[in-house]
């Protein structure tokens, strides 16, 4: 990693934590700057070769809507399973489901799969090498919501234009 491109990071990261913090004591802003250059040592190796800087900032921006609509995703599966459990006439039918993932890069194939875990009635059971995800499903609605692929569009959406 380039200093100049190590200097960008470690401003980006101070950024981000003063959006978190919200405070601008003195103490709070070195304590910041020092932790977002630690990380940005930490993680040489993953910011080298996985994030290009270029397309950090529209990545983060689709990331951080990605978010807002998966938050709004499992709260409707929290609800739906909820109402499996206390209706017993709603069918539950576990089931593990083999689903053929398009992604081909590491990260975006962990987002999809950790996406997939949090959100309730599924859960990732393994990824094979071939991008192909076992995925445990509480109903046959959850299996049948995930072959829309809607999770996997989104994901792809967050990435668009990055290489890999």
């Amino acid at each position: 990693m380039s200093f100049r491109r190590a200097i960008k990071s470690a401003i980006f990261l101070f950024l981000f934590w003063l959006i978190l913090t919200g405070n601008v004591e003195f103490s709070n802003l070195f304590l910041g700057l020092v932790c977002s250059f630690l990380v940005v040592i930490a993680a040489h190796g993953l910011l080298k070769e996985n994030i290009g800087l270029e397309e950090t900032p529209i990545v983060l921006i689709r990331f951080i809507l990605f978010m807002f609509w998966l938050i709004i995703e499992i709260a409707k599966s929290n609800i739906d399973v909820a109402e499996r459990v206390l209706n017993p006439r709603l069918p539950i039918e576990p089931a593990i489901v083999k689903y053929s993932c398009h992604l081909k890069n590491d990260d975006h194939q962990t987002l999809l799969g950790n996406a997939i875990t949090l959100t309730p009635g599924t859960l990732t059971v393994d990824i094979d090498e071939s991008g192909v995800y076992y995925i445990h499903c509480l109903a046959d609605k959850h299996a049948k919501d995930l072959m829309e692929r809607k999770l996997e569009g989104m994901v792809t959406w967050v990435f668009k234009g990055v290489k890999g």
